[in-house]
């Protein structure tokens, strides 16, 4: 049985076409594939505009359903790409107005003297003695001090806010309940960003906190039915916004006739609190 051989020719010939390739100059190398592609710019060019004619001929084909919905398929296409460009211009009027705006707080910031927006570090502490009397709500905690604690830091709680510190000690401090008649802070509603005040109360009968509620504009009305929440404001500088006061139920006209004033039903749960976070300001 003869014995296979591999056949050699082919590679010789390839060998041979490499070593011409080399030893021929670049110069001709380089006509050599300019001709090449101006042999092929034809047939590239009639390949291209057969692909359009065939493209017009196939639509031409469409029935008058099929065009129909290409047609409106390309309205809805053409008029998304107007609402984005409309939608970008928008965006673009927003961020400049708001960059605008955040210069002109700035400048009134530093104008009237009104402290920016302050970040807390929260830190529980243990209520340690109860004072709620007629003439005085406060508590006194463990903290002091010693744990970085300054008169002026405000205390809250799951349902909103307790009140401030009144006195720091080395290792306890006193806070100052939201129902004393001494704590005064601005607040504002929840949906409404006009400032309001909000002055303790002291103790009903039964042992329900409550609070008055000053300077409210004339426009808001309330009822039990559908009552307004007071939240706290950052225009204090004591509490972050949003932290919930209490809610009111009712409001009066106020002896100037320019606003309104009205009782804060403050969370019943404030004087039985036994633990408490304090809010002390960011050093970053």
């Amino acid at each position: 049985m003869p014995k296979y051989r591999p056949r050699l020719g082919p590679f010789a010939l390839f060998g041979i076409f490499l070593l011409l390739w080399v030893l021929i100059p670049t110069s001709w190398k380089i006509i050599t594939k300019s001709a090449f592609t101006e042999f092929h710019a034809p047939f590239w060019e009639a390949h291209s505009r057969i692909s359009d004619l065939s493209d017009y001929w196939g639509h031409q084909a469409d029935s008058k359903k099929t065009l129909i919905l290409k047609n409106r398929d390309l309205v809805r296409i053409l008029s998304n790409s107007d609402l984005q460009k409309g939608l970008n211009e928008n965006w673009q009027k927003e961020v400049a107005k708001i960059r605008g705006l955040k210069s002109q707080l700035s400048a009134l910031e530093s104008t009237i003297g009104i402290d920016s927006i302050t970040s807390f570090d929260p830190m529980l502490a243990r209520i340690t003695h109860r004072s709620i009397n007629g003439w005085w709500q406060g508590f006194s905690v463990r903290k002091g001090h010693q744990h970085g604690l300054s008169v002026g830091y405000g205390a809250i709680c799951s349902g909103g806010i307790v009140g401030r510190l009144h006195q720091v000690h080395s290792r306890s401090a006193e806070i100052q309940l939201a129902s004393n008649p001494s704590f005064r802070i601005v607040a504002s509603f929840a949906g409404d960003d006009r400032p309001v005040t909000f002055q303790g109360s002291g103790y009903l009968p039964g042992g329900r906190p409550r609070g008055i509620v000053f300077d409210v504009p004339h426009d808001l009305t309330t009822s039990s039915e559908r009552p307004l929440f007071l939240v706290t404001s950052s225009l204090g500088g004591t509490f972050p916004t949003g932290l919930p006061i209490g809610k009111v139920e009712k409001l009066k006209e106020s002896g100037d006739g320019l606003f309104k004033t009205g009782e804060v039903i403050l969370p019943s749960t404030l004087g039985r609190l036994s633990e408490i976070t304090l809010l002390v300001p960011s050093s970053e």
